[in-house]
């Protein structure tokens, strides 16, 4: 009669440890899923953010090319210069994207995402230390150059006062959104290794 009772306990236990298991199981699918779809929608506003400053360096691609040469005295070799670090932007912003593609986040492979990830924040840091802070030096000084040439007195300092405005409140934003984007790539490569524990 023990032996039943025993054999019974067992029995009912090893049935409640397969429910439980199930239930785990059940719980892990649901939680990779809400993280998967976390870090898609991070992926999906860095995809957004890179979208949007292309469509203005598209709308100001023409402004340099047919209002600015005539604007102040503006020289025609400046504007050349602007355009062809617009389009060098474009081509570079488009080649970083074309391999972070979001849905990657749901259906891919966690290590490519991963990968591609990493490969982003590299791309971003390179932009900045080895093209975006030069090109803003060569920038400034070379219109600075130019409108000194064309205006003198009273109206020379209020168009650098001006300048001296948009360069800090410029590079505010331009640092606040970088460092928003690092964070982010951040954010998704912990959820990665997260899941892969």
């Amino acid at each position: 009669m023990n032996e039943y009772m025993d054999s019974r306990e067992l029995m009912e236990m090893r049935e409640q440890l397969a429910i439980l298991t199930q239930k785990l199981e059940k719980e892990t699918i649901v939680n990779e899923r809400l993280m998967r779809s976390a870090m898609k929608a991070k992926a999906s506003w860095i995809r957004r953010k890179a979208i949007i400053e292309s469509a203005i360096t598209l709308i100001m691609l023409p402004y340099f090319i047919w209002v600015m040469p005539g604007l102040c005295g503006i020289s025609v070799e400046f504007c050349i210069f602007t355009c062809f670090f617009m389009v060098l932007a474009l081509g570079y912003n488009y080649y970083i994207h074309s391999h972070f593609q979001p849905n990657k986040f749901t259906h891919g492979n966690l290590l490519e995402a991963r990968k591609d990830t990493l490969m982003l924040k590299k791309f971003y840091a390179n932009w900045l230390k080895f093209i975006g802070i030069p090109f803003i030096v060569v920038f400034f000084t070379w219109f600075i150059h130019d409108i000194t040439q064309v205006i003198h007195g009273e109206e020379l300092q209020d168009v650098l006062g001006g300048m001296a405005i948009g360069i800090v409140l410029g590079s505010i934003i331009g640092i606040y959104r970088y460092k928003k984007t690092q964070r982010t790539a951040d954010e998704i490569l912990e959820q990665i290794e997260d899941m892969q524990v």
